[in-house]
């Protein structure tokens, strides 16, 4: 017959007896490969549902902070490259209580100018709804306020709104009068643009008033931040930023915020779920693979006397392979698209972490390159497989003695000289040899796939230990220090001299430094900066080369050496025009999560450490004096103890001192170390290895059980003559635990240290991509628990096939296998 004929001839003539074992390998595939397609996905999805978001509420390229200034607002409004322009400005507002202002619930008000938060940056509400931007008594709260303060949706708030001016130190003391009162309804719960992925550093209590509000208490207003959408969105940054600096006072402070900074971070801190769902999707990828090899090997190894059959009515072995190749081929097919549908029918399960409450297309979703593409690589290589697997099991000779002698295997040799008892020697025959003919097994395949899961749960468990030691240490993220104490929400300026006089005489401090926050062009890009002395006793984690020794030098985040195309060395302009000033690359950092509230900042990969006389701002301060006091100076200290101390206690003795420190009293805050929204949000994969672990158990307990089931069935007559020979039922079903002992003990040999090494190589890839201290952790215990729970799972793979090789009679010993 031809090619085509007789493989449709013998599909025809065989699929009643063979139609489970094709619905058995669609069904197999289709579970498997649709659980890899749906991980695949669902990890693209995730990773892009961010910016996704961002286009459909409209976000700004950048922000500026124009004081409160409606002239300096109407000119940069009008740059050239500005294409839309929104802004909110903040009035004081306080919760009333029987016509007294409840101070401690500290909100800030960000009332809408002329529709910002409505349009332009849209507020999203997760409950309730958006205010109406014509109605002064709506407001909506972020989640912060909700959960600080128990605002809900529908309660009814009396707000008053007071005069800046009568705001003073002592306000709570002696509260002022408002100047305005509003019985407003809370109507929605939501979040800004920038905070559904948030450093610590930003999360504060927001609440939003409408433009109608703030038409009635603009006299009251103390500053504004400006939303720009730029003509060529971060192209145009570099431009804008120029145009604001000559419009401001020498030496006033810029401050800057670019949407693309906090995307980046947004996007770092979704990569770690994205990784988790890859990786599963990779290891379910791989175990459908292996899985369905297996299955392959075992059914058309099986069907060798239907091969021998062709062979004998003439069929060449290219077309007797062809022919049963065929089935499982169509079958591979079926099981692909029953993949991509399982895939779809889940995929409103996606994306998963804190941006699902932002996505924007919900539902179903189809992803033609990862599910298309995705289940034709998979299908192709099953396929291959399968035709492989088929024409080497074919006999090249017309006879079914086509049977090739094959050596013992070294491994059982070295066993029978070291003494090994009869059922373990015959157990790891069994597992290492595959046999001939109709009782052959495919071995090999069964111990590649305990590897391969071994080395994937390993180095699951390495990465996430390393992620959790991440977490646990702030030195990693960048803070190098036991204390931070930051001055005014990072506007406030504190008093050098008091402060070495306070730090500098306690004796539980080893070193401190202070920080001052800014931000400048760096080769024509706005950069965010922190300000240090050159060769300040405290500074942040150095990830490459030497922290700043001199004026001349400077230190940068890896992303920002990278945007601007620089290495350790270079030089680079810092400002421009007369005083610009050129600084030397010294190195790289982990930069820490801290600066002005709502405006640019270091974080992790973003920004520069230059010396404090180059932070724009500084200058102005050094001649500004207060009585007893010295000169202003910085924003934060940087504290760090000295060994051996009780932080505690000496946590106690540091708050009860620095209050003459601060640029008022009680202006300084004692913060903990403040996470970057990629630390924030790393627990997103906290469970994954847990998942990944048990679906992989699941997968080895799988393949390895048919695996077993399978060799018990063919390999019935050499147990039958074992029994025969004087074996008893528990000496056979101990033969079958040895064997699947050996094939777990071969995977974990290779499995674990690959595992191992795969997991810090992973972790440190992900760590310098994250910008962190690369530091890796191997948890040896959890490793431990792997190899005996792979012994276990070993032995409740091999229950039922024992059961099954104890049943084996001699007087069945010449029946088909």
């Amino acid at each position: 017959m031809g090619s085509v004929r007789l493989p449709l001839f013998w599909f025809r003539t065989t699929f009643r007896h063979s139609w489970r074992s094709y619905v058995g390998l669609a069904v197999l595939l289709g579970i498997t490969g649709g659980l890899s397609l749906f991980a695949l996905s669902g990890a693209r999805r995730t990773q892009s549902a961010y910016t996704r978001y961002l286009k459909s509420v409209h976000a700004s390229t950048m922000a500026v902070d124009s004081g409160y200034d409606q002239k300096l607002l109407e000119k940069v409004a009008a740059f050239p490259e500005v294409r839309k322009s929104q802004a909110y400005a903040a009035p004081v507002v306080a919760h009333l209580d029987h016509g007294k202002p409840i101070f401690e619930e500290d909100f800030e008000a960000l009332a809408s100018l002329d529709g910002r938060f409505f349009d332009q940056d849209r507020f999203v509400a997760t409950e309730g709804r958006l205010p109406d931007p014509r109605r002064a008594n709506e407001v909506a709260v972020n989640g912060a306020a909700a959960k600080k303060y128990g605002y809900s949706v529908g309660q009814k708030l009396m707000l008053g709104t007071f005069d800046p001016a009568q705001v003073t130190a002592d306000v709570r003391a002696q509260p002022p009068v408002p100047v305005k009162t509003m019985r407003a309804t809370v109507v929605g719960i939501g979040l800004y643009p920038n905070e559904v992925l948030q450093d610590d550093t930003d999360v504060s209590p927001l609440v939003l008033f409408t433009p109608a509000y703030t038409r009635g208490v603009l006299p009251y207003l103390q500053y504004q931040w400006q939303g720009l959408t730029l003509e060529r969105g971060d192209a145009d940054v570099p431009a804008v930023k120029k145009r604001f600096v000559k419009l401001l006072n020498p030496g006033d402070p810029q401050f800057f915020r670019v949407t693309s900074t906090t995307t980046f971070h947004v996007q770092q801190a979704v990569r770690p779920s994205s990784i988790a769902l890859g990786i599963f999707g990779g290891i379910m990828g791989l175990a459908s693979l292996l899985l369905l090899t297996q299955a392959l090997s075992r059914q058309l190894r099986g069907e060798t006397e239907a091969r021998l059959s062709l062979r004998a009515m003439g069929a060449t072995p290219r077309a007797a392979s062809g022919a049963v190749a065929f089935g499982p081929s169509l079958a591979i097919v079926a099981g692909a698209v029953l993949a991509v549908v399982l895939a779809t029918v889940a995929s409103p399960l996606m994306p998963i972490g804190k941006v699902r409450v932002v996505e924007v297309a919900t539902g179903f979703d189809f992803d033609g390159l990862v599910l298309g593409g995705g289940a034709f690589v998979l299908a192709i290589a099953l396929v291959v497989v399968t035709w492989i697997i088929a024409w080497r099991t074919t006999p090249r000779r017309q006879s079914a003695d086509s049977a090739i002698s094959r050596r013992p295997s070294t491994v059982v040799g070295a066993a029978q000289r070291i003494g090994l008892p009869a059922t373990g020697v015959v157990g790891l025959r069994l597992a290492v040899e595959p046999g001939h003919g109709r009782t052959a097994v495919p071995v090999r395949s069964v111990m590649s796939g305990v590897a391969i899961a071994v080395l994937a749960l390993v180095a699951a468990v390495t990465f996430g230990a390393s992620l959790t030691s991440l977490v646990a240490t702030p030195r990693l993220y960048g803070w190098a220090w036991d204390v931070t104490l930051l001055d005014g929400g990072g506007y406030g300026e504190g008093h050098v001299e008091i402060a070495d006089k306070v730090f500098g005489g306690d004796a539980n401090i080893a070193g401190f430094a202070g920080g001052y926050f800014g931000t400048a062009d760096l080769d024509g890009t706005s950069t965010p900066l922190l300000g240090v002395m050159p060769g300040a006793a405290v500074h942040p984690p150095i990830l490459k080369g030497r922290s700043v020794k001199t004026t001349n030098e400077t230190v940068l985040g890896s992303r920002t050496l990278s945007q601007l195309h620089k290495r350790i060395g270079d030089t680079l302009t810092l400002g421009s025009g007369p005083d610009a000033r050129k600084l030397r690359i010294v190195g790289t950092a982990t930069l820490p999560t801290i600066g002005i509230i709502h405006g640019q900042y270091t974080s992790l990969g973003v920004g520069a450490i230059v010396d404090t006389n180059l932070v724009p701002g500084y200058a102005s301060n050094l001649d500004n004096t207060e009585a007893g006091g010295g000169y202003i100076g910085p924003n934060v200290w940087f504290v760090k103890f000295r060994q051996g101390v009780d932080e505690k206690a000496a946590r106690r003795k540091l708050r009860r001192e620095i209050g003459p420190v601060g640029s008022q009293q009680g202006s300084l805050a004692l913060l903990p170390a403040q996470r970057p929204a990629e630390i924030v949000n790393a627990d997103e994969i906290g469970s994954s290895p847990k998942v990944i672990g048990g679906a992989l158990g699941v997968a080895a307990l799988a393949s390895l059980g048919l695996a077993l089931a399978t060799s018990v069935r063919r390999r019935r007559i050499d147990l039958a003559v074992l029994k025969s020979l004087g074996f008893t039922r528990r000496q056979l079903a101990a033969t079958v635990r040895w064997q699947a002992g050996a094939t777990v003990l071969a995977g974990l040999i290779v499995g674990v240290p690959l595992g191992v090494i795969t997991g810090h190589l992973l972790w440190r890839q992900f760590a310098q991509q994250l910008d962190v201290v690369p530091q890796s952790s191997t948890p040896f215990a959890t490793i431990a628990a792997i190899s005996i729970a792979a012994v276990i799972v070993a032995l409740v793979a091999a229950a039922v096939p024992a059961r099954s090789a104890r049943r084996v009679s001699p007087a069945r010993l010449f029946d088909s296998a």
